[in-house]
């Protein structure tokens, strides 16, 4: 028994009031934080328990589009449930609670079968065997100088791929290489940056047994340090199979409203073998806007993600579903025999040998003004795109990238006569191939708008009103401007206010607008959408996107709306 002092009151009342701030800090929770999944991914038609690294309450809510998650009995772990037919190959995991949501995370999808990495495999003589040659491997680089090795039976003629998802698609801090050696040491093949910094490999063995796939790497931002680098959160996926592997699909754009089969590409795959595209996530976007979506940039704003996958083939392609014309296939082309194009269109062309430069002839007329684009290296292929061009004349108007850029090659050009004008396409290294493929989109530019959100998600808590920006891009073109634009959140539940902003042509609200929201109803979190709709010069209507992370950006936001206590 504890005695108090008779003079206790006041530490009596200390106490209470301790208890009264334990209660409401429960009730007043922070919004949930996570920093890593791993896993970080799984298999389709597959439950997978990852484990969720950050702060947070347990249990915790989920929102995971595509795939159902529940909280596990211990904290931290979520068990995802992966439908067999799923088409897409990352999904968002986040976690939310009454205050806020937690950052997304991704979560890749695959169709081979996933191991967990085991520890200790640094060496060629402790690497984790390996029963099966078609593996997802689930590995963390854990520490400085961690090297970890996986060995693989394979016969003679056989060709094993193997490909690391880590910075890129993950956002892991490093910088991979990847090696396969003999079971003496001698290493057969090596690639470092392939997908950005992430590696890829296909080697045809030339004799019978075990092999060795060893995996490192340097820190993606490059510091003083020599040596491997690792942590906790280094997490990576290697993909391991002899079987077939896609890589791309071609061709890479397809028409939206009957987007077909397109040939796949890759590794171990037959010659002619097609496969039938589908909507990225498995229905149309209009429906399931907390999907990703292209990023407009110069390329048609009403572009839309397709996607391409079989149960049998590893590896996955994703393809643009256009609103314009999309060229199958492309002959070769010479000064001779350039390719005419009708703006829009999209064209999908290939390098086939090195020094190789494609051709193409587009008509304009006066006062036109052209969007010309060229991509490959975002769609995981190794072009490095240089495009010119020339007037009816020959007079050499544009080269593009300038010196530095060694993405993407964009030309913007206004005609100032009537008459066929040439494209040039090739590649920066004169380099050339069958992976040599690259995208060529030529479309006449109008009229229009794009919407970014300043965030992607909202808390706005009672009788505080919470302002939100929205930047606004306007696009003028030779047959006008976009005129006001109504830009209002659609999908509001109960109680939740946000009046309608008009974005004017000029002045303060031309380039942003904040819309302020106010809640008085119940608490509240979910996603919705903010709309931007002009009618002049035509009508045009454009969600907000949010910030890209990983390439990619939703047109969903996250609002959680804080009730009264």
């Amino acid at each position: 028994m504890i005695i108090l002092p008779r003079r206790s009151g006041g530490l009596l009342l200390l106490l209470a009031a301790c208890g009264l701030l334990s209660i409401l800090a429960d009730a007043f929770a922070a919004p949930p934080t996570q920093s890593r999944l791993f896993p970080a991914g799984g298999q389709r038609g597959t439950k997978v328990v990852t484990s969720s690294t950050g702060e947070f309450d347990w249990p915790v809510k989920i929102w995971a589009p595509g795939v159902e998650v529940v909280a596990g009995s211990e904290k931290g772990k979520l068990e995802v449930s992966i439908p067999a037919d799923l088409a897409a190959d990352r999904v968002w995991i986040r976690l939310y609670n009454e205050e806020g949501i937690s950052a997304a995370l991704p979560f890749l999808i695959g169709n081979l079968t996933e191991v967990i990495e085991q520890e200790p495999n640094n060496s060629p003589s402790d690497a984790q065997a390996l029963s099966e040659s078609a593996t997802t491997l689930n590995g963390v680089l854990s520490g400085s100088g961690d090297v970890d090795a996986f060995a693989v039976s394979l016969r003679a003629g056989q060709t094993l791929v193997a490909a690391v998802d880590a910075h890129v698609r993950l956002g892991s801090p490093i910088d991979a290489i990847l090696q396969v050696a003999s079971a003496d040491g001698i290493v057969l093949a090596e690639n470092h940056d392939d997908v950005g910094l992430d590696p890829r490999l296909a080697l045809t063995v030339t004799t019978s047994g075990i092999h060795i796939v060893r995996l490192f790497a340097f820190p993606s931002t490059p510091n003083r340090a020599i040596g491997f680098y690792g942590g906790a959160d280094c997490v990576y996926r290697l993909r391991l199979t002899t079987g077939p592997f896609i890589t791309h699909a071609v061709p890479l754009s397809v028409p939206r409203e009957d987007p077909g089969a397109v040939d796949v590409r890759g590794w171990n795959i037959p010659p002619n073998t097609q496969v039938e595209v589908v909507s990225f996530g498995g229905a149309s976007l209009a429906d399931h806007p907390e999907f990703e979506v292209v990023s407009a940039q110069r390329n048609s704003p009403d572009a839309r993600l397709g996607f391409v996958f079989a149960p049998h083939l590893g590896g996955a392609a994703r393809v643009r579903l256009a609103p314009h014309a999309a060229v199958s296939s492309l002959t070769d082309t010479d000064a001779d025999h350039p390719m005419r194009l009708a703006p829009p269109t999209a064209v999908t062309g290939q390098l086939r040998s090195p020094g190789a430069a494609d051709r193409f002839q587009l008509p304009l007329q006066k006062d036109q003004r052209v969007i010309i684009s060229v991509e490959s290296h975002s769609l995981d292929l190794p072009v490095v795109p240089v495009v010119r061009l020339l007037d009816p004349a020959g007079t050499v108007l544009a080269d593009a990238p300038g010196p530095g850029n060694t993405v993407e090659a964009v030309v913007v050009h206004t005609a100032t006569q009537d008459g066929d004008y040439r494209l040039v396409v090739r590649d920066r290294y004169g380099h050339g191939g069958d992976r040599y493929v690259y995208r060529l989109t030529v479309r006449l530019q109008e009229p229009d708008f794009e919407l970014s959100a300043s965030a992607d998600a909202i808390v706005v808590a009672a009788d505080k009103p919470t302002e939100f920006e929205v930047s606004v891009t306007r696009r003028a073109a030779p047959g006008g401007s976009v005129g006001p634009i109504t830009i209002e959140a659609t999908d509001l539940p109960p109680g939740v206010t946000a009046a309608p902003v008009v974005s004017e042509p000029t002045g303060d609200t031309a380039a942003k607008v904040n819309l302020t929201f106010s809640t008085t109803g119940p608490a509240f979190s979910g996603p919705i959408r903010i709309l931007g709709a002009a009618s002049e010069p035509r009508e045009i209507r454009r969600f907000a996107r949010t910030p890209p992370r990983f390439a990619s950006s939703l047109e969903t936001i996250w609002l959680t709306a804080v009730a009264k206590p």
